[in-house]
């Protein structure tokens, strides 16, 4: 999904400092990692809004779009389940 994202230099190139996604406003508080390719570099920030972003832009089309976006509340979710399915998976089947 394309998306609008205002960026900021530093020694690595642009960082991105807030996205636009559905007309909403993201600020980015944390660059969590980042890899690069070729012509492109994912940047997997987290949001003012508390959800996880991975962003891939692409250099040869000044491009940002956003490939993974995990809400607050998902990742709640997730780690309260966590430790069910660890006892699920760890029980014996009779």
């Amino acid at each position: 999904m394309r998306i609008h994202v205002e960026v900021h230099a530093d020694d690595v190139g642009a960082m991105p400092r807030s996205l636009y996604w559905d007309e909403r406003r993201v600020g980015i508080v944390e660059i969590v990692d980042q890899w690069h390719g070729p012509d492109y570099r994912y940047v997997k920030v987290k949001g003012d809004d508390g959800g996880a972003y991975i962003l891939r832009f692409d250099v040869l089309r000044n491009e940002w779009v956003l490939i993974m976006f995990v809400s607050a509340r998902a990742q709640v979710l997730r780690q309260a389940m966590s430790p069910a399915i660890n006892r699920t998976l760890a029980t014996p089947a009779a």
